[in-house]
Formats: structure tokens, sequence, C-alpha cells
């Protein structure tokens, strides 16, 4: 009876270590699992972008968009993986240089900011003004919030050009960041017997 009462009690015993350590190992896996993962695959989020990157091409567009200069020139950089300025990136920050706000520089400085669209990975036009009338003088008002500034000279020949990017008007007077078309309309000036016309050409 006691051997018999032993079996049986010996039976209906659960065993103590080989369930405990399942259940060990099948909690353990999936953090095994993921630490795996870690190491193996590239966590786009958490590494550096790589030169060429989509993402510092984005940034690229909305700080020409925004008119950022400065930050124009650190993300070609770094797209580009170079330490230096290339000699086009110089001559395109320098045409928006005050010494470039007056008559006769309009066509070179437009020049150096297509070709610097341009190679930025834009489209950029060309945008010539002309003034139909006796007399020829151009300007342009400089505003800062609203309030008038003073009147550049932009021509004194009745010609006059300009980047067009989209719909907005880039030159040295305006900045990288440019103005909406009827509002650089509204900025130019000139005699009440002429008027200014514009036409978007292919070549200066």
């Amino acid at each position: 009876m006691k051997s018999s009462k032993i079996r049986e009690e010996g039976m209906s015993a659960t065993p103590p270590h080989p369930m405990k350590v399942s259940t060990r190992v099948r909690n353990e896996a999936p953090t095994v699992f993921l630490l795996l993962l870690l190491f193996v695959l590239p966590i786009r989020g958490l590494a550096s972008p790589a030169p060429g990157d989509d993402s510092i091409r984005a940034r690229l567009k909305a700080c020409i968009l925004s008119g950022d200069i400065t930050c124009v020139v650190d993300q070609y950089l770094l797209l580009k993986d170079i330490g230096r300025v290339p000699d086009w990136l110089v001559a395109f920050q320098n045409a928006f240089a005050a010494v470039n706000q007056q008559a006769g520089k309009c066509e070179g400085v437009a020049k150096t900011i297509h070709q610097g669209l341009t190679r930025l990975g834009q489209h950029p036009e060309y945008l010539r003004f002309t003034v139909e009338g006796d007399v020829k003088l151009l300007g342009f008002n400089e505003l800062s919030k609203g309030v008038f500034v003073k009147s550049h000279h932009l021509s004194i020949t009745g010609k006059h050009l300009a980047v067009k990017l989209g719909d907005k008007v880039i030159d040295a007077y305006t900045g990288l960041a440019g103005l909406p078309l009827s509002e650089y309309m509204a900025r130019l000036s000139t005699s009440s017997t002429s008027q200014i016309l514009y036409e978007v050409v292919q070549t200066p």
C-alpha cells in the first residue's frame, strides 16, 4: 500500500525545474531577437544620412524656397560630402550682395543666380522687364515691414533682367527668398507716361 501511494504521489507531483527553464527561454527569445535586429538591420532614423540622401535633398529644397542662403550652402556640402564651397556656389552667394544692387549689373547677376539654381536642381527662367514710353528710367522700391525705405535705380535704359522660380521673382534686390510676381511689379516704378512690361525669355 505504501509503495502504491508513493507511486501515485510521484505521478501527480509537478516537476519543478523543467517548466521553469522552458518558461524563461520563451520569455527571453523575443528580447534576443530584437537585439539581433538592432545590430544587423540599419535603422534609418538613427543613422546619419548618407551623401545624396533624399532627406538632404528635401532640406536643400526647403532652404532654397525659404531663401536661407547659409542653409543652402550647408545642405549642399552635406549632400555632396565635400568640405570646400565650390566657386560657382560662392558666386551664387555673392550675387545677392549689396554691391550688386545698382543699375547695369542685373544681367550678370541674373546669369549667376540662374546658373546657381540650376546646379542646385531647380528649374529657373529668365524674366525680362521693359519700359515702354519716352522715359526709360526704372526703379525698385525697397520696403521694410511694409514701410518705404528707399528707391533703387534698376535701369536707365528701360531694360531689367531677373530670374523667375515658380511664382517668385529673384534678383539682387529681393534676395534668394524672392517676391511674388505681383508684389515685385508693384514695387517697380517709372514715369507716369511710361508702362512696364515683362516676359519670360530663354536667354538673357
